[in-house]
């Protein structure tokens, strides 16, 4: 089934997903478990790819804002 997003759904995706995103970047940050710009920076693009995924996916079984495209 094909769909396209309305606006609200979209404005809340990505809200939600930069809220997500902030989280991510504050934890590995705080953690001190990457020190150095460039262990951050791959730990932040790491773990943000495994976020990221599992976030759409989520996002993909919630129905709210879905208008489904007519054949």
């Amino acid at each position: 089934m094909n769909f396209q997003e309305t606006r609200w759904r979209s404005i809340i995706k990505t809200i939600s997903w930069r809220i997500i995103a902030i989280v991510n970047s504050f934890v590995i940050l705080v953690s001190g478990l990457a020190e150095g710009a460039l262990l951050n920076a791959l730990y932040m693009n790491l773990t943000g790819f495994v976020l990221y995924y599992s976030f759409e996916r989520i996002c993909n079984r919630l129905p709210y804002g879905k208008i489904e495209e007519k054949k």
